[in-house]
């Protein structure tokens, strides 16, 4: 009997090595798309990522499937069970993914850049944000007590058209949104700039620690080879510029990891 389990057993081993590979054979991407698409319809959000997905999975040989978030706690909270292998997300979360064995292989080649807007001639007592502990919430907060600007109360919504709402119904008196919709909003004359926020790394590709240096490479080239059709739609489903990719593995997130202490995160 003894004898017949151990053959048994023996039997198993040349299926091991099969098995760990065929473990890699498949990657999961999660998405967090910012406060500007934090609204995004899931059927859009699949069909937009998807391309993107198949690119970083054909690096490894693999099948990517791309995961939306809705917000920062879930994806935080996805972060801390290690339960995804790559994760690409707006520069504040990831500096939470830094934190749970992630390390960045690409980032967008352009900054992340956004402005305090204030409405003219108003006393601002009320400041408008996004989501806490999101890129344009801690570099707000930052960047008021950096200028020693003593602000009653500060509002924090979901997304930068909530805050946009805010400051025209008079809810607050200046609001943080990225550059493109400070633009749109100071182009009607209403709004002006109280002050830009300072510029850091955008977008980033996170990739699990338990992807050797190797598949880490291939990964971040591939994000660096994405045809102009796959950007393109990958730019559908978040909110900052997106006109390809660079390598970048020592990304410096130092000012946004102190602007998250200073903010009591």
């Amino acid at each position: 009997m003894q004898r017949r389990h151990f053959l048994a057993g023996l039997a198993l081993l040349p299926a091991l090595p099969f098995a760990a590979h065929a473990a890699k054979t498949e990657l999961n991407i999660g998405i967090y798309p910012g406060t500007g698409k934090a609204d995004v319809l899931a059927w859009d959000f699949h069909n937009w990522a998807m391309p993107f997905a198949q690119a970083l999975g054909a690096a490894l040989d693999a099948k990517c499937t791309p995961t939306l978030f809705r917000s920062i706690k879930h994806i935080t909270r996805s972060m801390e069970s290690g339960r995804l292998d790559l994760y690409f997300v707006p520069p504040s979360v990831a500096v939470a993914a830094l934190d749970n064995k992630y390390s960045p292989v690409a980032r967008v080649r352009d900054q992340a850049t956004g402005v305090l807007l204030r409405r003219k001639g108003a006393t601002v007592t009320t400041v408008a944000l996004t989501e806490k502990e999101s890129w344009l919430d801690v570099m707000a907060r930052y960047t008021l007590k950096r200028k020693k600007e003593s602000v009653a109360n500060f509002l924090n919504l979901k997304t930068q058209e909530d805050v946009m709402l805010a400051m025209q119904r008079d809810y607050a008196q200046a609001g943080s949104v990225r550059s493109k919709l400070a633009d749109e909003l100071v182009g009607k004359g209403e709004y002006e700039i109280w002050y830009p926020l300072p510029t850091t790394p955008d977008f980033t590709l996170m990739a699990s620690d338990h992807l050797n240096a190797t598949e880490q490479g291939r990964l971040g080239a591939a994000a660096v080879a994405l045809s102009p059709a796959v950007i393109k739609s990958l730019q559908k489903t978040i909110h900052s510029k997106v006109t390809g990719f660079v390598i970048d593995q020592q990304a410096d997130y130092k000012m946004i990891k102190q602007a998250i202490k200073e903010a009591g995160y």
